[in-house]
């Protein structure tokens, strides 16, 4: 399996994620073909620098790279929530029978 270190998101660093949210209304005029690539490429250089800042930058290795932390991640939540989730269903069982 494999082994996922990451280090804390500075708040400078998510700050400048926030920039990349759309600036412009529904109701402004549509987005040109080329403003859509230049923001995917963006996001995607964003998205490198959470997942591999030292890596692989093309598009497919940061993706499944992501991929990749997004699950080990789905498991340390449920590996470190699981003793709470266990107590909580004991309690209820112990409140049942008494």
């Amino acid at each position: 399996m494999m082994q996922h270190k990451r280090s804390p998101i500075s708040l400078e660093h998510s700050t400048s994620l926030t920039s990349l949210t759309p600036k412009r209304l529904k109701a402004d005029m549509p987005i040109s073909s080329k403003e859509k690539k230049e923001k995917f490429g963006e996001r995607i250089v964003a998205l490198q620098q959470l997942v591999s800042p030292y890596g692989k930058t093309d598009t497919a290795s940061v993706l499944l790279e992501a991929m990749g932390y997004i699950k080990f991640l789905h498991e340390q939540v449920k590996v470190l929530s699981a003793p709470y989730l266990g107590s909580m269903s004991m309690s209820k069982t112990q409140v049942r029978f008494h």
